[in-house]
């Protein structure tokens, strides 16, 4: 089991305590199969579900991301800030934040001490709300030890062993020496916010002897909780973890469903879809002022626009990846109304850009700062909607040499040159169509009829052998296209699971195979369901269960 840094003797070094949480993801590693219940024989075995113990993911610890850090210090010391709004980005594994392989460096290490700090002395700064004490003197500890199992079990998201207990008092003894009561739980506070049982979630078991290593129930409850909402689990869900509900694919269904009516739950699926095609950069995203002159002021609205939409779509449409991709409509604000000519604000009829691949978020991410981007349109579209994992030029060691400026030509005339390299064409034959179907849009996604003083041309033919071949008008009709191809949803269905399970790659392939084969004996009207897809992994012997390392 985790614990708090030990042993403390005269004083408590915090410093040291963070350096420790970084080593914490060694630690797993560091167990023999007698620790973690390893198959001695090598065998594997088939769950009830027919998911067989090889195509689990191993047994892990996984580091919050930094809003599951925020969410996970809000709903613990009920702040008002943003404790995470400084801290250095996510580390990122197939563009998703959730992963396993988030690490704490000693930049973040100093940045995790900070924010304890702060947090800390808001607690102290409400000690009759956290810690009241009748007598700070003869019943001191004792005050102490209640904050501990109640502040520290909240933390921890389960109780507190005797040994973590006792820690956390030689913790309190120290602050309290010499100073006060409330000292003493301040530091109390600080070190927990940077302890590992805080800081990170466990998949490990109990350590019983297996192939498959059952979750247990306040695993399943956290593990469901940052799942669905990016945050700690509600008492519902810990409740429903001491019953031992959470156990059953069908307690953990009721649990889900019920999440998914949260606003934190919408917010986590906001987030998902935006990794999902990269558009969560557009916050970041910066364009030439003397090219794209309008961009900076309506770019947080194409920021909320993407918010607004995938909520309608969940709240009062199909909430279907089809409608995501589909949509005649969306969500918009005032500056957006005027940026893409729209009749009026909030929902309406958008029968030019459907989709968020027509929304302006998408379309300014993957341009350039004075020009469009044929070539990051299409690949974003060829890997993230369809998942065709078209090589890099890296990967082929080709040396890319763009195509040179020319106000004589359109930009689709000067990247067609692609398609006549021999090194080249292989890929730009499937990248190409999907690229250039967005000509009609400029750098920073607003409707054209002319690039460089030339008619647009953005009518393509795809040619990739799957359903979605034939000839387009322009992105809307492959994206309406799109939102119907059974490729596209398998895909989808690919993305929720990495998006979901913190791992992705060879490493997952297993895994990500198995849960598509559960995927795909749902109901077909099911299948391209967002929430249905979430609940299909959740009910899965993927997520109650792992492998031993």
């Amino acid at each position: 089991m985790l614990r708090l840094l030990l042993p403390l003797r005269f004083r408590v070094t915090l410093a040291l305590a963070a350096t420790a949480i970084a080593g914490c993801t060694g630690q797993l590693g560091d167990r023999d199969s007698s620790q973690t219940g390893g198959d001695g024989d090598g065998g594997g075995v088939t769950l009830p579900d027919g998911t067989e113990s090889v195509s689990l993911l191993p047994a892990r610890i996984r580091r919050l991301t930094n809003a599951e850090y925020a969410a996970s210090a809000r709903a613990l010391t009920r702040t008002a800030t943003d404790p995470s709004g400084s801290f250095t980005p996510d580390s990122r594994q197939d563009g998703y934040t959730v992963n396993d392989a988030q690490r704490v460096d000693p930049v973040l290490a100093k940045q995790l001490a900070a924010s304890a700090e702060a947090l800390a002395a808001e607690v102290k700064g409400k000690l009759a709300e956290f810690a009241p004490c009748a007598d700070q003197g003869a019943q001191a500890e004792s005050c102490a030890a209640d904050f501990i199992r109640s502040f520290g079990g909240r933390a921890y998201r389960r109780p507190l062993d005797t040994a973590e207990i006792d820690a956390l008092l030689t913790v309190y003894r120290v602050g309290a020496k010499g100073a006060t009561y409330a000292d003493g739980i301040e530091l109390i506070a600080r070190a927990i916010l940077q302890s590992a049982g805080f800081l990170y979630l466990t998949e490990i078991g109990d350590g019983s002897s297996g192939a498959a290593l059952a979750l247990t129930p306040y695993e399943l409850a956290s593990s469901l909780s940052y799942l669905i909402t990016a945050g700690p689990p509600d008492d519902a869900l810990l409740a429903a973890a001491t019953t031992g509900a959470l156990s059953t694919p069908e307690g953990r269904e009721t649990e889900v469903r019920r999440l998914l009516q949260t606003s934190s739950a919408r917010d986590r699926i906001v987030r998902v879809v935006r990794e999902w095609l990269g558009i969560d950069r557009i916050a970041m995203t910066a364009k030439d002022s003397n090219i794209y002159g309008e961009f900076a002021g309506v770019r947080p609205s194409m920021e909320l626009e993407t918010a607004a939409f995938v909520n309608e779509v969940l709240s009062n449409a199909t909430g279907t990846v089809g409608e995501l991709l589909g949509a005649d409509w969306s969500v918009l604000d005032e500056p957006l109304k005027g940026f893409y000519g729209a009749p009026g604000v909030g929902r309406v009829s958008l029968s030019n850009r459907r989709g968020l691949l027509n929304q302006g978020a998408f379309l300014a991410v993957h341009a350039h700062a004075t020009e469009t981007a044929p070539v990051l349109r299409g690949v974003t579209v060829l890997r993230r909607v369809t998942c065709n994992d078209i090589p890099s030029p890296t990967e082929l060691n080709i040396n890319v040499v763009p195509p040179v400026p020319d106000p004589s030509k359109t930009t689709r005339e000067r990247f067609s040159i692609h398609s006549t390299d021999e090194e080249c064409r292989s890929c730009h034959n499937y990248i190409d169509p999907f690229g250039f179907s967005f000509e009609q849009f400029d750098g920073m996604g607003k409707l054209r009829d002319t690039d460089n003083g030339h008619p647009v041309d953005s009518a393509v033919t795809v040619a990739m052998g799957a359903e979605i071949d034939g000839a387009y008008a322009d992105s809307n009709a492959l994206a309406q296209a799109l939102s119907t191809s059974k490729t596209v949803r398998s895909c989808f269905a690919r993305q929720v699971f990495r998006a979901s399970a913190g791992r992705s790659g060879k490493s997952a392939a297993e895994s990500e195979d198995s849960f598509l084969r559960a995927w795909e004996a749902a109901p077909e009207a099911e299948q391209g369901k967002i929430v249905e897809t979430l609940v299909t992994y959740v009910k899965s012997s993927l997520f109650s269960h792992r492998r031993p390392q």
